[in-house]
């Protein structure tokens, strides 16, 4: 698939992974239409691409403002679900605004905005490898990403084309440190195997032109989904 004269939305895109993957796809000629709740973000983000984008703030935790955003969507070509929020809480540290939070963005959302833009060319879900094990304290965030993962995959026997990239930790987000997780508290060297998030935008834009529907990155977690499924206690 060629990018050029698309329309692509990309959601989370002021930071992060969202932001690299606007960062490259600006050079493909397409014209971008980008999404987060953070304006000064896009703002930034706006001022740093050659061609310029369409920028909307949005708060894709709403449900009000995630229905107005659809309703003003005109023709979208590949859709990028991208914004996503951290969760590390276990069972009796969970409140019911977190787990609304979490659902709304991570799961919700991808859900109504592939429904409500379709027909599309195609869509990226990202995912998390914890939506493929079982770890601990982590059940909120699992349990968002595992949704998505069943959603994509349903839809991928309906027809859809549909790229899921289902991620390990990414080095220059700073997402484990947002979502607490105690990563200070692991060896240096299994911190050092997580993945540049300028390599993983561009392993994720290689595999949409190559029309592939599944990526894993860091491509070791593979080994990592084996041997805790044979060992999940």
């Amino acid at each position: 698939m060629e990018f050029e004269n698309k329309t692509i939305l990309i959601t989370g895109a002021a930071h992060g992974l969202g932001r690299e993957l606007a960062l490259l796809l600006d050079k493909s000629g397409c014209s971008l239409l980008l999404i987060d709740q953070d304006a000064r973000g896009l703002f930034h983000l706006a001022r740093e691409l050659a061609n310029e984008p369409h920028i909307v703030s949005c708060d894709l935790s709403d449900l009000g403002e995630r229905k107005k955003l659809i309703q003003s969507m005109e023709k979208i070509d590949i859709l990028i679900n991208c914004a996503g929020i951290g969760s590390h809480s276990r069972l009796s540290q969970l409140t019911l605004d977190e787990i609304e939070r979490v659902i709304q963005v991570n799961t919700l959302a991808p859900m109504e905005l592939i429904s409500g833009l379709s027909p599309l060319e195609l869509v990226v879900n990202i995912g998390s490898v914890v939506g493929e094990m079982n770890l601990p304290a982590i059940s909120l965030y699992a349990a968002s990403k595992a949704s998505v993962h069943a959603f994509t995959r349903s839809i991928q026997l309906e027809g859809g084309r549909i790229l899921l990239a289902i991620l390990g930790p990414l080095r220059g987000t700073g997402f484990a440190q947002s979502i607490r997780h105690p990563r200070t508290d692991q060896p240096k060297w299994y911190r050092d195997l997580d993945l540049d998030v300028k390599v993983a935008a561009m392993e994720i834009i290689r595999a949409m032109r190559r029309g592939k529907n599944k990526i894993v990155l860091p491509r070791w977690y593979r080994i990592v989904f084996l041997v805790a499924n044979l060992f999940s206690r």
